[in-house]
């Protein structure tokens, strides 16, 4: 699923099914080369977890002048092991991040690369130190964790600073919570309705179109404050009781008959 970041409203660009026998990279790959001649200006990088950073859709990325974003784990040790080794010592930033009270420690460099990806590659390393209050057995208390975060990528630091690009990696999990979790709970993504390939993507379309259009009618009509009490569910759940109750003598257009309704 291709699904843009960077905008208040979760916007879905297309789907691609994963045929038998082959891995999810393999459509990855078919669905960027669909959205290319579409929505090619609508994105400038592809960002995905760990799983994406890999040979071939890195170059297909840059021939078609496009960038990669992916989390650096264990599937490229070599690379994983040098920047460890190499991304040490005083950080190039720290920010504390007084909103969700964060200090973020930022190492990034540029020039590694692998055997399989000669172009130089920029790797940015984080180290973030989170202070969460939380209610337990009637108690408030306060707990420190601490992650480490790696992202490789071929965008250069004068295109993008340190920290946006940390800020761009971790909106990798809003494909996560804003569209699969969101979906499967409150929409039926999980259901299958219909068991011919065809129908299922369409389905699949037609929902995710609600969605987008739900949200834009929610975030740009509505009044502030529904927008502070409501719920995009809680709004769909009111279109779903106005659409029964209308009958269809009280339609204009209806009455009308064979002609069709006004324009």
């Amino acid at each position: 699923m291709a699904h843009l970041i960077g905008f208040d409203i979760p916007v879905v660009l297309d789907i691609e099914m994963i045929r038998p026998g082959e891995g999810e990279i393999v459509a990855a790959r078919r669905l960027f080369e669909r959205l290319l001649p579409r929505y090619g200006r609508f994105f400038d990088a592809v960002l995905g977890d760990a799983l994406y950073f890999e040979a071939p859709l890195f170059h297909l990325c840059r021939q078609h002048g496009k960038h990669l974003v992916a989390v650096l784990k264990d599937n490229h040790p070599a690379l994983l092991a040098e920047a460890q080794t190499l991304l040490q010592g005083e950080p190039n930033l720290v920010r504390h991040e007084t909103q969700d009270q964060r200090v973020i420690r930022y190492w990034d460099q540029e020039g590694f690369t692998t055997d399989a990806i000669k172009d130089s590659l920029r790797v940015l390393r984080t180290e973030e130190h989170q202070t969460q209050r939380e209610r337990i057995a009637r108690q408030w208390v306060t707990t420190q964790t601490t992650s480490t975060w790696f992202w490789a990528t071929s965008i250069p630091q004068d295109l993008i600073p340190t920290r946006q690009l940390c800020q761009i990696g971790h909106q990798r999990w809003k494909i996560e919570n804003r569209i699969f979790n969101a979906l499967s709970q409150h929409w039926g993504l999980d259901h299958c309705f219909h068991h011919q390939p065809a129908a299922i993507v369409n389905f699949l379309l037609t929902l995710f179109i609600a969605h987008t259009l739900l949200a834009c009618f929610q975030q740009r009509n509505l009044k502030d404050p529904y927008l502070r009490h409501g719920s995009l569910i809680g709004l769909a759940s009111q279109i779903l009781i106005g659409v029964a109750a209308v009958r269809a003598g009280d339609i204009t257009w209806f009455r009308l008959g064979n002609h069709p309704p006004p324009t």
